[in-house]
């Protein structure tokens, strides 16, 4: 590291938990550069993941490819105009890379949010990583990173990304010392956003359907078992894509119940071990209640204090979300709560460990 420069964080949870608030946050304070949504992208909303952390050492083109190119998925929703908000990339004049193009996966939001002139910087980023020698994939991104976190004049970098729990193993292994911060939910809010949201749902509408094919069906051409497919996941094949029905559509919300839970217990089991110094929990009712309270235990786990930034300022932008679980229908409501009963009990188990 750098003279004066601090480890590295993520900030993790099952996606729809908050964490898209935090990077807001991150970005106000001059001490951090603030990566938001890179490993989401990086990964093609979940769909890559063994290709962005390959074994080995991997070179500049390697490297490249994962961040300097678009991925499928991802293109199939900017061609059909169910592009998720978090994406800040958008094509139009004086824009390098448009629905014909695809946007690279480094472009769609994390350099958007670092400047207003997305396409030079991301002219710079290429030019890093054409420079960097071979090594594992771990040490390629710490060395990028670093170098943006230099060039901002940074102390620390912070990667953010929805739905990265369920990569904490690899991060672990790769970023021998970061720190983790785990941003958690209550499941049934978790899970009605997820329903609603563009990015989960083609996600796990995918996961079924590769379950089912054998095959991840945007990597892949082959239908052999195609016929096994039920006629609702039919139109999330990107050669019959029907965007239409995607924005009308709602992934049912158990399903989503049933992932959150999942993904938090496996979660859970990967942060498990680490100390206090390296792992903080916040939940984000709390943040909703005592937002400044929450925000200088978040900026001093990170830096070692909470100078530096208005936490007045910071807390002003936190208001309650729309997704509430309490308003839907009573059966409604206890089918979701059974679906997240796993990751409940995970949590409690997991916070009286910690105590």
């Amino acid at each position: 590291m750098s003279p004066g420069s601090l480890p590295p964080a993520f900030v993790v949870g099952t996606g729809r938990c908050g964490s898209t608030l935090l990077t807001r946050i991150l970005s106000m304070h001059p001490d951090i550069l603030s990566l938001s949504e890179l490993m989401i992208f990086a990964t093609d909303l979940g769909g890559r993941i063994a290709e962005t952390f390959p074994e080995g050492d991997v070179d500049a083109a390697g490297l490249w490819q994962i961040l300097g190119r678009p991925h499928p998925r991802q293109t199939l929703m900017l061609r059909q105009d169910v592009m998720m908000a978090e994406a800040l990339y958008r094509p139009g004049p004086g824009r390098r890379f448009d629905r014909n193009s695809g946007i690279p996966a480094i472009a769609a939001t994390t350099l958007p949010a670092l400047t207003d002139d997305p396409d030079t910087l991301f002219d710079h980023v290429a030019a890093i990583v054409k420079e960097l020698p071979p090594a594992p994939i771990g040490a390629q991104y710490t060395a990028l990173f670093d170098r943006l976190r230099d060039d901002a004049g940074a102390r620390m970098w912070v990667e953010r990304s929805g739905g990265t729990l369920r990569i904490v193993r690899r991060l672990r292994e790769h970023f021998r010392d970061a720190r983790f911060v785990h941003i958690v939910r209550d499941g049934r809010d978790t899970a009605l956003s997820m329903s609603r949201h563009y990015g989960f749902r083609l996600a796990l509408a995918a996961a079924q359907i590769t379950e089912i094919l054998g095959v991840d069906p945007y990597e892949s051409t082959d239908r052999r078992w195609e016929g096994d497919l039920p006629d609702s996941l039919i139109p999330y094949l990107p050669e019959r894509f029907d965007a239409e029905a995607f924005r009308r559509d709602e992934t049912p919300l158990p399903l989503c119940g049933h992932y959150w839970a999942g993904e938090l217990c496996a979660g859970l089991e990967e942060l498990r071990d680490l100390s206090p110094e390296r792992l903080l929990t916040l939940r984000y009712e709390d943040l909703l209640e005592d937002p400044r309270a929450v925000l200088e235990r978040f900026f001093r786990f990170l830096l070692g204090h909470a100078n530096g930034i208005d936490l007045d300022r910071c807390a002003a932008l936190i208001h309650r979300p729309q997704s509430d679980w309490r308003k839907l229908p009573g059966p409604v409501a206890a089918e979701l709560s059974r679906a997240c009963r796993p990751g409940f009990d995970a949590l409690a188990a997991f916070a009286g460990e910690v105590r």
